[in-house]
C-alpha cells in the first residue's frame, strides 16, 4: 500500500516529473502497478531510453514490450510516432535489443526505423549523415535483411552524389560489396563515374592511380571491380606485379568474392588475360602474369598465354628471366620447351638458343648435364641448326670430362664440319688434335673423328697434303690420321694419275711380262735354264730395226731398273718376324686380316680388296 500511494503521490507531479530511477524501480517491481500507471511509466521509461540511449532503460523498455502484449502495441505505436522524426533514437533502441533478441517482429521494427532514417538523411540531412547512415546499414549483418533497404537507399542517393563527391565513393564502395545490381547502374552512370574523387576515382574511371592504395583503404571487392574493368578495356597502367600477384592469388585460390558477379572475379580477369593478355599488358605485367603462372606449375596456361597472336614473339625472349623468377628446376624447363616446340610457338633454332642462354646464365655448371643433353638431342633431331664454335668446344670439354656419348658425339660432328672450313694448316692440326685428345677415352668417337679425316683429306689437293704430312710429324695423338695422308699419298701414287681401267691394262701388261720372263728364265723342277748368248742377240737383233738407238736405250733402263725394283721388292716383303707364319700372312693380307709393310704386302691386299675376299666393313668412303 505505501508504494502505491508514493506513485499515486508522484503522478500527482506529472510522469515526466518523476525521477527515472523511480519509474524503472517501479517498473521492475510492475506487479503492484495498476494498469494505466504502468503504461504511462513505460512510456516515460521509453521516451528516456530514445532521449539518452541509456543501456538500462532501453533494455528494461524492450523487455516490457516482448513480455506484455499490450504495452507491446502501445510503445510499438509509440516507436512509429517517434521514428518519424527521430528515426536514430528509434534504430539504435532497436538495434540494441537485437544483440539478445533477433525475431522478426524486431528485425521488421529496425527495416521501419533504417527505411525513415534514410529516407531524411537522403533528402534533408547533410552528405556526411547519408553516408553514415548508408555505411550502417550496409555494414549491419545478413540476418537483419535490410539489403533491399540499402539498395533503395543507395538509388535514392544516386543523383545527390552527381555533385557529392565522398558520397559517390561510399556508394560505390557499398554497392561493390553488399549490392550488384546499384553497382553496374552507378557504373553506367557517367555523371556519377565523374563524381568520382581522388584515387578511386582514377582507377575506376580513368584507370590510372594507384591499385593497391585503393585495395588497402576501400577493400577487395571495389579493387577487383577496377581490375575487372581495365583488362576489358585492355588497359595496363593499373597492372603492377603486385596488382597481378593478388588477382592470381585469388584465382588459384579459386574461392570468388560472394558479392560481385562473375565479370568481376579473379578468373573472368586471367582468362582476358589468357585470350588478349599480349595484345592488352605492358611488358612488365606480361612477365608478371608468366612468372605467377609457371610459380603456380600451370604450364598449360602459360602456352595459352604463348599461342596468343604475337605471344611468342614478346614473350620468348624473356622466357630465361620467367623462369628464373618462377624458380622452376632445369627439368622443368626442358619439358616446357619441348612442349613449346612442339605446339609451333618456337622454332628449334630458337630452342636451341634459349638451352644456350640458360646455360651461359648457369655458367655451365655440372648440375646442367641434362640441359646440355637436351641441347645435344635437338641439334640431333634437326641436323640443320647451326652453333657457333665456341658453344661446340664447351659442350666437348663437358661431354669429355663426364665421358658422356651423346653430348661428346654430337659436339665432335658439328665441329668436324666447322674444322673443315678452317684453311690455315696449323690451326687445322691444332683442332684435329684437340679433338683427338679429348675423346681417347671414346673409341666409337676416334672412328668418327678418323672416318671423317679420310673424307676430308681425299678431297685435298697433293700439295696441302703434303704440307699436312710434315706438319703431323711428331704429333702424338695424331699418328693415325697421319697414316691416312701416307696411304693416301701412296695410293695415288701406286695410280699414277691413272683411272681404274688404265691401271687395270697397266698392271695386266706388266704381270704379261714379268710371266713371260719367268717361263722363259726361271728354273723349276722340270728343267734347268742354260742360257746362250750369241743365241739371244741373233733372236733380238732379228726386230733391232723396230726400234731406234733411243728406244733402245729406253728399254734397257727401263730393264735394268725393273730388275732392280723386282730385287728390292723381294728384299722388303713381309716383316722377318711375319714371315715365318709362311702363307698364314698371305691369307691374313688378301683377307684384309694384315695390313702390308711393303709393295708386295700391298699387291696381295689389293688383290684380296678387288677380288672380294675382304669383308666389307661399311665404313669405307
Amino acid at each position: 500500500m505505501g508504494n502505491t500511494a508514493l506513485i499515486e503521490g508522484e503522478l500527482d507531479k506529472g510522469v515526466t516529473e518523476i525521477p527515472i530511477e523511480t519509474v524503472q524501480a517501479a517498473l521492475q517491481n510492475g506487479a503492484s502497478l495498476e494498469p494505466d500507471i504502468r503504461q504511462q511509466y513505460a512510456e516515460r521509461l521509453l521516451d528516456f531510453a530514445l532521449e539518452s540511449r541509456d543501456p538500462a532503460a532501453s533494455s528494461i523498455a524492450a523487455q516490457l514490450m516482448d513480455k506484455d502484449p499490450s504495452l507491446d502495441k502501445v510503445l510499438d505505436s509509440h516507436l512509429n510516432t517517434v521514428v518519424q522524426h527521430e528515426p536514430d533514437a528509434v534504430y539504435a533502441f532497436i538495434r540494441a535489443h537485437l544483440v539478445d533478441q533477433c525475431n522478426q517482429v524486431w528485425i521488421e521494427r529496425l527495416q521501419l526505423a533504417a527505411t525513415a532514417a534514410l529516407k531524411i538523411a537522403i533528402t534533408d540531412s547533410a552528405p556526411s549523415t547519408t553516408m553514415d547512415w548508408l555505411t550502417l546499414i550496409g555494414r549491419e549483418p545478413a540476418k537483419y535483411e535490410l539489403g533491399e533497404i540499402l539498395h533503395d537507399g543507395l538509388l535514392a542517393a544516386q543523383d545527390r552524389a552527381h555533385h557529392e563527391p565522398e558520397l559517390a565513393r561510399v556508394l560505390i564502395t557499398l554497392a561493390a560489396k553488399r549490392d550488384a545490381a546499384v553497382l553496374e547502374q552507378l557504373l553506367d552512370d557517367k555523371d556519377f563515374m565523374a563524381a568520382l574523387p581522388n584515387n578511386i576515382g582514377l582507377v575506376m574511371r580513368d584507370f590510372s592511380g594507384d591499385p593497391l592504395a585503393l585495395l588497402q583503404n576501400r577493400g577487395l571487392e571495389l579493387f577487383m571491380v577496377g581490375m575487372s574493368r581495365a583488362a576489358q578495356a585492355c588497359a595496363s597502367e593499373l597492372f603492377t606485379p603486385a596488382a597481378i600477384a593478388g588477382i592470381w592469388e585469388l584465382y588459384a585460390g579459386g574461392q570468388p568474392i560472394a558479392s560481385l558477379p562473375p565479370q568481376y572475379q579473379a578468373d573472368h580477369i586471367i582468362q582476358l588475360w589468357l585470350e588478349r593478355g599480349v595484345k592488352c599488358l605492358n611488358v612488365e605485367a606480361l612477365e608478371s602474369l608468366a612468372i605467377q603462372i609457371l610459380t603456380s606449375r600451370r604450364d598449360d596456361l602459360f602456352l595459352q598465354l604463348l599461342h596468343q597472336e604475337n605471344g611468342a614473339k614478346v614473350i620468348l625472349p624473356r622466357l630465361i628471366f620467367i623462369l628464373e623468377r618462377s624458380h622452376r628446376t632445369i627439368e622443368d624447363a626442358m619439358n616446357l620447351i619441348g612442349r613449346i616446340v612442339t605446339a609451333g610457338d618456337m622454332l628449334p633454332q630458337e630452342a636451341a638458343a634459349t638451352y644456350i642462354q640458360m646455360l651461359n646464365g648457369l655458367e655451365w655448371q655440372k648440375e646442367t648435364l641434362p640441359l646440355i643433353q637436351q641441347l645435344a638431342r635437338t641439334l640431333t633431331k634437326h641436323t640443320d641448326l647451326a652453333l657457333p664454335p665456341e658453344i661446340l668446344w664447351r659442350m666437348l670439354g663437358i661431354g669429355s670430362e663426364r665421358k658422356d656419348e651423346l653430348v661428346t658425339k654430337t659436339a665432335v660432328k658439328r665441329l668436324l664440319g666447322s674444322i673443315a672450313t678452317i684453311e690455315d694448316d696449323t690451326d687445322l692440326i691444332e683442332s684435329l688434335r684437340r679433338l683427338t685428345n679429348d675423346t681417347s677415352w671414346s673409341a666409337p668417337i676416334q672412328d668418327i673423328i678418323i672416318d671423317w679425316w679420310r673424307r676430308f683429306i681425299r678431297q685435298q689437293p697433293a700439295s696441302r697434303i703434303t704440307r699436312l704430312d710434315k706438319g703431323l710429324e711428331g704429333k702424338r695423338g695424331l699418328e693415325e690420321a697421319r697414316s691416312v695422308l701416307q696411304t693416301l699419298g701412296s695410293v695415288r701414287k701406286m695410280m699414277s694419275s691413272h683411272n681404274m681401267p688404265e691401271f687395270a691394262q697397266a698392271v695386266h701388261t706388266t704381270y704379261t711380262v714379268l710371266e713371260a720372263l719367268s717361263d722363259a728364265f726361271d728354273p723349276n723342277s722340270k728343267r734347268n735354264i742354260n742360257f746362250d748368248p750369241e743365241t739371244a742377240r741373233a733372236e733380238l737383233d732379228a726386230q733391232a730395226d723396230m726400234l731406234s738407238p733411243q728406244d733402245r736405250q729406253v728399254l734397257a733402263n727401263n730393264l735394268r731398273e725393273l730388275a732392280l725394283m723386282i730385287a728390292s721388292m723381294g728384299d722388303n716383303r713381309t716383316r722377318a718376324n711375319l714371315m715365318r707364319r709362311g702363307d698364314n700372312v698371305d691369307r691374313e693380307l688378301m683377307k684384309g686380316e694384315e695390313l702390308p709393310h711393303s709393295a708386295v704386302d700391298a699387291m696381295k691386299w689389293l688383290a684380296g680388296y678387288w677380288g672380294g675376299t675382304q669383308e666389307d666393313d661399311g665404313d669405307s668412303p
